[in-house]
């Protein structure tokens, strides 16, 4: 029933403003302490491209970090009615919507890879143009807080600087959603952690994109838990390592 009354133009249009209005309410109503912002600073006044990767459980407040009136922010969005909506709310906060999906596996047991390559390809263009990709390296569908090699496919294929980029806030509610995600309260106490740069050398070998996995996962998972811990709240764990999973 839900999923049908979202097919609906006009309901998409008001949840997305909702939405969209509901973010500045907690961005203009909180009380800010920004860690580490240089690197991300001087990214976004020389210009050019650059990714940015959070948590999907942190999404919310994310697509609303970076400067305005630098670079062109954009985020990959499904091409289904959820995404419509959060297409709708990023745009309230001039972010653009990058409509794609992951690979859909047919009942023959193929996949069908063509919402996937054309996004990433806009995606890419996006970024060799000067614009900035968000990312949730852990996205769509988990597992929570592990990597996934899609923001470093990017990184690699435009040679843009990758950043990790993280939030929590003191009063929010987190559901029990396979990412844990965090609904922020309006007019409370929240902090804002960023990371120093980190760039892929030239034609990277196995090695070189399993060291930026690392790096990106456990630079997300500690600046994660170093932002719910400053904010005096539980810290959201990850998900056991793959190896761990099942056992």
């Amino acid at each position: 029933m839900a999923r049908s009354v979202l097919s609906f133009t006009p309901v998409q249009i008001a949840l997305g403003a909702l939405m969209g209005g509901y973010m500045s309410l907690v961005q203009h109503t909180t009380r800010w302490e920004v860690r580490r912002s240089d690197a991300m600073r001087e990214i976004a006044a020389r210009g050019g491209g650059a990714i940015g990767a959070f948590w999907h459980g942190r999404l919310l407040m994310s697509i609303a970090l970076w400067p305005p009136r630098t670079q062109q922010p954009a985020i990959l969005v499904s091409r289904s009615a959820d995404g419509d909506v959060i297409a709708r709310a990023a745009a309230h906060h001039k972010v653009l919507g990058i409509r794609g999906s992951t690979r859909k596996r047919r009942r023959d047991g193929t996949h069908d890879d063509k919402g996937a390559m054309s996004a990433y390809r806009a995606m890419v263009r996006h970024i060799q143009e000067g614009g900035v990709m968000a990312i949730t390296p852990d996205g769509p569908k988990g597992p929570r807080m592990r990597v996934t090699p899609g923001a470093l496919r990017l990184a690699e294929a435009t040679g843009a600087p990758l950043l990790a980029v993280t939030w929590s806030i003191r009063w929010r509610k987190v559901f029990n959603s396979w990412d844990r995600f965090v609904l922020p309260f309006p007019f409370s106490r929240g902090v804002i952690i960023w990371s120093e740069p980190y760039h892929l050398p030239e034609n990277p070998t196995a090695e070189d994109r399993e060291a930026a996995r690392i790096w990106l996962e456990n630079t997300l998972i500690d600046m994660t838990r170093e932002a719910d811990l400053a904010c005096g709240v539980e810290p959201v764990e990850p998900a056991p390592p793959a190896g761990a999973r099942g056992t």
